[in-house]
């Protein structure tokens, strides 16, 4: 029963239509709508990554858009499913072939790995785990490619509780995290957020974790 709600939550957040940016879940096959529902009628393909990420087999149900597209992920890990819709999204290495790949395709992907300077965000991983908020569990990051300012990187961050869903992080600094425009200081526990108002005004914010919540202090 928990598992078929996730799935209905999954499939029904991305049942509102955004120009061409959904698709039709009863059949695996392109198929006719009624007038006024093209909507559901987007083609979508199938992406599994050879590897386990963090003990996940993670799937991918991608409508391409371009180089983008919605896609709803799967992770399963001992016998639990978690299931997450992402807007936008892409894996760098489909990103940078640029093809259009046909409907129904399932492609097997090598996973891209942190790099090992890379302690706490990814530049490349189209997804990753890592311990951001310093609590000593790793939170699942969403990379979304040049959709931060001047064409950085800008990340989603998710607590996974053990009941099989994702609790998005919707307070500073995880939502202005951007690579190369943020450092971790693990030791004082506080994160520092870079970015400007104008050509040569720059602002860095200092958040530190106080209790269970970051505060800005600087």
């Amino acid at each position: 029963m928990r598992k078929r709600l996730f799935i209905v939550i999954g499939l029904l957040s991305w049942t509102i239509c955004k120009g061409q940016n959904q698709t039709d879940f009863q059949n695996s096959e392109r198929i006719s709508v009624p007038l006024g529902f093209e909507c559901f009628n987007q083609p979508h393909i199938y992406i599994k990554y050879k590897q386990p990420i963090n003990g996940y087999t993670v799937k991918v149900m991608w409508l391409q858009d371009g180089e983008v597209g919605n896609a709803l992920f799967c992770l399963e890990k001992q016998g639990i499913q978690y299931y997450y819709f992402a807007e936008k999204w892409t894996d760098k290495i489909l990103y940078d072939k640029g093809n259009t790949y046909p409907n129904n395709t399932v492609i097997e992907l090598d996973y891209t790995a942190k790099l090992e300077n890379e302690e706490y965000l990814s530049d490349d991983s189209p997804f990753f785990f890592s311990d951001v908020d310093f609590d000593g569990e790793d939170e699942f990051i969403i990379n979304r490619y040049k959709s931060g300012s001047r064409d950085s990187n800008a990340y989603d961050v998710y607590d996974i509780t053990s009941y099989g869903y994702f609790i998005r992080k919707t307070e500073a600094p995880f939502t202005e995290l951007e690579n190369g425009q943020c450092k971790f200081d693990s030791k004082n526990k506080t994160i520092t957020v870079f970015g400007s108002n104008g050509w040569n005004n720059t602002i860095n914010h200092t958040y530190q974790l106080k209790g269970e919540k970051f505060e800005l202090v600087k």
